[in-house]
Formats: structure tokens, sequence, C-alpha cells
């Protein structure tokens, strides 16, 4: 589920403050655990934004269903729209049938772009469709054509999401994003 996705995407990058398990700094995860009593156990925490300077100072908790920081957390299933404004990211998250804003503040805009990047994969992400294509996908069901098609289709979603992320970083223009969608959703 959401914790296979952080796992996979969330970057180990100590420099900016960003750490995944097991990577985890214990002493640091320690000190936000005692003052926030909302994780019950350090081994929930599968990644960690951490930040501190002299006038400001944070911290963002992921664990496999919630999204944790000092003002209030979210679930990860909630995440709708995602939006950065400088050192800050508003995630827009559905709770109680209304679009609630969560202001995340970060170390600086880099972070806040990775983050942004991971909370908008996370938002595209369907644990149901992925729950229903385990219990369906049974390669002794399917003849080698049926196989070939299937493979094709997860290539051709994950190179979707990979132009996606390209299109984050500003290396493709929305049109040219859409034309090789629309090329690749051709082929299918």
């Amino acid at each position: 589920m959401y914790a296979d996705l952080i796992k996979e995407k969330f970057p180990q990058d100590e420099a900016n403050g960003l750490y995944k398990a097991p990577k985890i700094p214990a002493v640091r995860l320690g000190k936000i655990l005692v003052k926030d009593t909302r994780i019950s156990s350090p081994n929930d925490v599968l990644a960690m934004h951490y930040f501190s300077s002299m006038f400001s100072g944070g911290a963002i908790l992921f664990t496999a269903k919630k999204c944790f920081y000092d003002d209030g957390a979210f679930e990860l299933e909630d995440v709708k729209e995602v939006q950065l404004k400088g050192n800050k990211l508003v995630v827009m998250a559905n709770q109680q049938t209304q679009f609630v804003p969560h202001t995340l503040s970060v170390k600086n805009e880099q972070v806040a772009k990775t983050l942004q990047r991971i909370l908008e994969t996370i938002s595209r992400f369907d644990p149901t469709a992925e729950k229903i294509l385990e219990k369906t996908y049974d390669p002794e069901k399917y003849n080698s054509a049926e196989i070939n098609w299937l493979t094709l289709r997860d290539e051709i979603l994950k190179t979707i999401d990979y132009l996606y992320d390209r299109y984050n970083d500003g290396k493709l223009s929305m049109i040219e994003y859409e034309e090789k969608k629309e090329e690749l959703l051709g082929r299918l």
C-alpha cells in the first residue's frame, strides 16, 4: 500500500533532512516522539523530514497510513492536491467531505519540490486497484498474449509516471507531457 510507495519514492538525503527507514536518526526521532505522542512506536515511522535553524524548525513524519506534522496530521488516502508556496507545501486533504488545507513548513524549496512530488504520487495511488490487481493476476490464467499486454500496460503506466515527474521537474512542458502520454496510451 502506501508503505511500499514511501519506501520506493522517499529519498535518503541527510543534507536536506530527508530520512527513510532504517536510516532515520534514532535520537532525533526519539526527541520528536517524546513531545508528540500521536505515534505509538518509532518503528511505525517510515520516513521523516527534519529541519532546524535559528528561527524555525520542525518535522514531518510519514507512517504507512498518515502524515504527521507539528500542527496536525492527515490520512495519506485523503490527499487530493498539493500546492508549492516557497518553503511551504499546502496539502489539500478530503476530510469529512471537505477539502481541508494542511500547511507543511520545510527546510528549503528543493525539499518542498521533493515532498510535493511524493505527495502527488500518493494522491494518484489507488490502493483498492492494487489489491484487485494482486488478487486477479495469476499468470496461469492468462495466455502469453494476455501476459504481454499486461506487461506492456504496466510499463506504459510506469513511463507515464516518469514523464509526470519530468514535467514536475520542469524538464517537459505540459504540451510535451500530454502528447507523449496520449501516444503511450494509444499503444494499448
